[in-house]
Parts: structure tokens; C-alpha cells; sequence
């Protein structure tokens, strides 16, 4: 079973989206708050009308999740850093238990497997730089069997986010 807070990213064919669609979609990544009064006036349309559409971008999956991001530093949080993976000698279980693992680490904000030089990507957010490294040290001390390489470093400022990307 698949936790709550993990995107689950479907291939297939494309979903049919109008204009409509895709500004009820901007409007969410500005506020994902925002109230679908507030969206139907915004858009010149009926509550109902919104709230339709939204419920169908939510049963199709293309709204996955309404997300909060939070200012990590205000929380206690100083450092936000990644670690790149590359394995050896993996195996269905150990990959599997390693995917469990950075699911269920509570330091552990992003992981995403990739194609290309690195395998897999881990976002930590720590207390301090000591914290980082213990974190990360302690990721590959338990998983030494199957991390072949990995490469490390921080987030300093962030510049863009985009959860939506533009219409095509």
C-alpha cells in the first residue's frame, strides 16, 4: 500500500484539458487554498461550475495532492541538502526495502529514482550541518551493500518551483 504523501505518477495517454481546466490549474499552484468562490469569481463561473471541474481533475488524477510548503529555517530546519545515489548488486528486495526506508524517513522531504549518471535522488532537511551528515551517513551505512557511489550537497536559496508546468 502506497503512503499517502507519495505521488504516484501515471503514464499513459493525455488527458483532455480545456483553457478552463488549465487556469483552474494556476490558480491551485498560486494558492491551493484558494476557495472555489474565490476561483469562480476569478474565472468569471459558477461555483458549481468549478467545483465540478475540480473534482474532475482530482478523480482523474491530475490534481495528485494540495501541498503545503513550509519556510524549513523557521522550523528549526538550516540545512536542505540531496544525496545522488548510484547502486551495485541490487536486487528487487534490497530496492524495495530501500524505497521503504526514504518512504518512511522523517528527515527525508523528496526521493525519485532517475535515468542517466545517478539512480536515485534523496532530499534531507537537517538542523545543521552536522545533522546533514550524520543523515547521510547513516543512509549509507545501512544500504553499504547496494550504494555503489553517491554525491551530496545543499540547497542554498530556491529560485523556482513550478507544479504546473504550461499548457503544451
Amino acid at each position: 500500500m502506497r503512503s499517502k504523501n507519495v505521488l504516484s505518477l501515471e503514464y499513459g495517454p493525455k488527458a483532455d484539458l480545456d483553457e478552463t481546466d488549465w487556469k483552474i490549474l494556476k490558480l491551485l499552484e498560486e494558492d491551493a487554498r484558494m476557495s472555489i468562490s474565490r476561483m469562480a469569481r476569478r474565472l468569471n463561473l459558477s461555483r458549481d461550475k468549478v467545483k465540478y471541474r475540480l473534482k474532475r481533475l482530482v478523480s482523474e488524477k491530475i490534481v495528485l495532492s494540495f501541498m503545503v510548503m513550509t519556510n524549513l529555517p523557521k522550523l528549526g530546519y538550516t540545512v536542505w541538502g540531496y544525496m545522488h545515489v548510484r547502486f551495485a548488486n541490487l536486487t528487487r528486495k534490497r530496492e524495495q526495502d530501500f524505497i521503504n526506508h526514504v518512504r518512511s524517513h522523517p528527515n527525508i522531504l523528496f526521493a525519485h529514482s532517475t535515468l542517466g549518471a545517478w539512480d536515485f535522488g534523496v532530499e534531507f532537511f537537517a538542523k545543521d550541518p552536522g545533522h546533514f551528515f550524520q543523515l547521510q551517513k547513516d543512509l549509507k551505512e545501512t544500504f553499504s551493500d547496494i550504494i555503489k557511489d553517491a554525491e551530496t550537497g545543499s540547497f542554498v536559496d530556491v529560485y523556482k518551483t513550478l507544479y504546473v508546468p504550461p499548457r503544451p
